[in-house]
């Protein structure tokens, strides 16, 4: 039997945290934070991060420096989730360091597949 990666779950809004945690409980190990401080003390501990970038941050300039903040301490694959639209968001995210953006709402399925693909893709 193979060992279960984990997953490290971030947002600050604990329903997305249950919806996200019930998509990925079955084929891995879910670590659920909703504050900046667990996140990065549970970093350590992870194979693969989903992060919503609304761990207690208000501002655009935050969301995207935490992704800069967390690459910096974090060689996995990192899934970012942002509520907001535009295109230039998500091409900043990349930029600083998330391998993958999804905006909300978005599909648990989806979200899946992709953080599975990460996985597999960084384990090579």
């Amino acid at each position: 039997m193979t060992q279960k990666s984990t997953i490290l779950i971030a947002d600050k809004k604990q329903f997305l945290v249950d919806v996200i945690k019930e998509s990925f409980h079955k084929e891995f190990n879910c670590v659920c934070v909703t504050t900046e401080e667990e996140l990065f003390e549970k970093l350590p501990y992870t194979d693969a991060i989903v992060v919503g970038l609304d761990v207690c941050l208000s501002n655009l300039d935050n969301r995207i420096e935490m992704i800069a903040r967390i690459r910096s301490r974090f060689k996995g694959p990192i899934v970012a989730l942002t509520s907001i639209l535009y295109s230039s968001t998500r091409i900043s995210l990349l930029q600083k360091g998330a391998d993958d953006v999804l905006t909300k709402p978005f599909n648990p399925d989806e979200l899946v597949v992709r953080t599975k693909k990460l996985i597999t893709l960084y384990s090579r």
